[in-house]
């Protein structure tokens, strides 16, 4: 009832009927609220200091997004107002979008895997700026190359990883040109939980909290790692189409990542020790391991760009002499040798509660 009455302070004119409180995050209290029109709107207020820190991070990430909102084919939340609570703490309540949660497993190659692959593509083509102005977080490709490395070497430390994969990953990291990329605007949290789906469109997106300049493969990394390979291969052949400038190793990287994952998770079940988690991350492990030694996972071998460019000069000088040829990334970037499944409940770099 306090917490309803807040979200009443914070959104002046709003007259909420039905509130419901949300548990999972201990750093912040959670509360769901309709008004007399049954629109939906969530109340976000800080529960620790580091929920303070979190709803900073929230509203200033959220105010990016919505300066850039007109630029982005899907609903992203909006702030509807603020308060204090009794400590001082910020009280915030923003829209709450509607839609489904994707089921990756259900996706075949349609419309679905055009929507998301052209709404990642618009989050990535976004203006910097928009992130650089709000003061949120910019990665260079070295400085991202050298914390995935830190991943690996601390994945290796548990034990738990069979030497087969930590071989192959850092193989994978020791091969400059696969990091050979321009840090875009990303999202950071792209799962289950931040999409919402209308039918098979990308509806909304939501979940802000990590938005930075990084790498544009974080963001496909939950379809790498959870769709099916076809839906995924689709699903780049709209992306690179809406987003031309996108580096050829894209596709290389979220694999690499989806499958680090794995290994993080693996570390996060140690340290969080929970007998039904840790079991199911070793036999994930396990099972990533089974499938390296049958040879049906995807090379993680970085892309040729002179070949591919000299392949395409030569075809194109072929068949029209005069004509300028274009380089084409997307053969490459879809080389794909097996139809791998991997789990697609892994959502983000910790295991942690995020919002918005």
């Amino acid at each position: 009832m306090i917490l309803a009455a807040l979200a009443a302070d914070a959104a002046g004119g709003k007259s909420f009927r039905t509130f419901r409180r949300i548990d999972g995050n201990p750093d912040i209290e959670i509360l769901h609220l309709w008004d007399e029109s049954g629109d939906s709107f969530e109340l976000l207020a800080p529960a620790t200091q580091l929920g303070v820190a979190e709803q900073a991070q929230l509203v200033a990430t959220i105010g990016a997004v919505r300066k850039v909102a007109n630029e982005l084919p899907f609903a992203t939340p909006e702030l509807v107002g603020q308060t204090s609570d009794e400590d001082g703490n910020r009280v915030a309540v923003f829209t709450l979008l509607g839609g489904d949660e994707p089921d990756l497993a259900r996706f075949t190659p349609g419309g679905f895997s055009a929507s998301i692959g052209k709404a990642l593509a618009s989050i990535h083509s976004l203006d910097p700026a928009v992130v650089r102005e709000s003061g949120l977080p910019e990665l260079d490709a070295t400085a991202i190359l050298h914390g995935k490395v830190a991943e690996v070497d601390r994945i290796a430390a548990t034990g738990k990883v069979p030497s087969g994969l930590l071989s192959r990953w850092e193989k994978a990291l020791e091969d400059v040109a696969l990091y050979r990329f321009h840090p875009t605007v990303i999202h950071g949290s792209i799962n289950q939980d931040s999409l919402r789906l209308t039918g098979q469109e990308i509806s909304g997106v939501t979940n802000w909290s990590q938005l930075s300049i990084g790498d544009p493969a974080e963001d496909l990394r939950y379809l790498a790692g959870g769709a099916l390979q076809t839906t995924f291969e689709d699903t780049m052949l709209h992306y690179n189409s809406a987003r031309p400038a996108a580096d050829e190793n894209v596709a290389t990287r979220a694999h690499l990542l989806a499958e680090i994952e794995l290994g993080s998770w693996l570390v996060y079940c140690l340290d969080n020790p929970d007998q039904g988690d840790l079991e199911n991350a070793q036999a994930m492990v396990n099972e990533l391991q089974d499938q390296l030694d049958a040879g049906t996972l995807r090379p993680l071998r970085a892309a040729g760009f002179i070949g591919l460019g000299a392949a395409a000069a030569s075809a194109s000088a072929a068949a029209q002499p005069a004509a300028e040829p274009e380089v084409e990334n997307e053969p490459e970037t879809m080389a794909v040798d097996s139809d791998v499944e991997e789990p697609d409940f892994l959502s983000s770099d910790s295991a942690s509660d995020e919002l918005f």
